[in-house]
């Protein structure tokens, strides 16, 4: 089981003072962190069998732990599917990761483009995961007014 801790929303109402969907303290931030590549070795979902023993990224371990101890909010948001929910939740706990959720059947094949109402900021993965990381700006796409 993943550990949890309780998460304090806040009500937010729109300009016309309706009720909106509630919002995180802003301090807080909400992290949605990939499995495969990202805090292991990359196991494609037709090899199951090597996503029981794969070895995570010790500094995987350490930064996202951080995160959760923050108060962050941790989902790790992978494209295995639901045939590889048991799997992962016992590799994680194997594992000690501290997270909230776990959302399962992200599409496959990358080049993710993002909609949203809220803002939604990206990390790329290169090969270290450290605590700290830069913030690059470069063009963002949006809809026109």
């Amino acid at each position: 089981m993943n550990v949890k801790k309780e998460l304090t929303l806040q009500q937010h109402f729109d300009t016309e003072g309706k009720k909106a969907s509630p919002l995180l303290p802003e301090h807080i931030k909400n992290f949605l962190v990939d499995i495969d590549g990202t805090i292991c070795d990359d196991i494609p979902n037709e090899e199951p069998e090597r996503m029981v023993n794969v070895e995570p990224y010790p500094d995987a371990i350490k930064v996202i732990n951080q995160w959760y101890e923050e108060g962050h909010i941790i989902t790790f948001f992978t494209s295995r599917t639901d045939a590889h929910k048991t799997i992962t939740e016992n590799w994680l706990r194997k594992c000690g990761f501290k997270y909230h959720f776990l959302l399962l059947n992200k599409p496959r094949g990358g080049n993710y483009h993002w909609i949203d109402n809220h803002i939604v900021r990206a990390t790329r993965y290169e090969g270290n995961f450290t605590k700290e990381f830069v913030e690059v700006t470069t063009k963002v796409q949006v809809f026109e007014k």
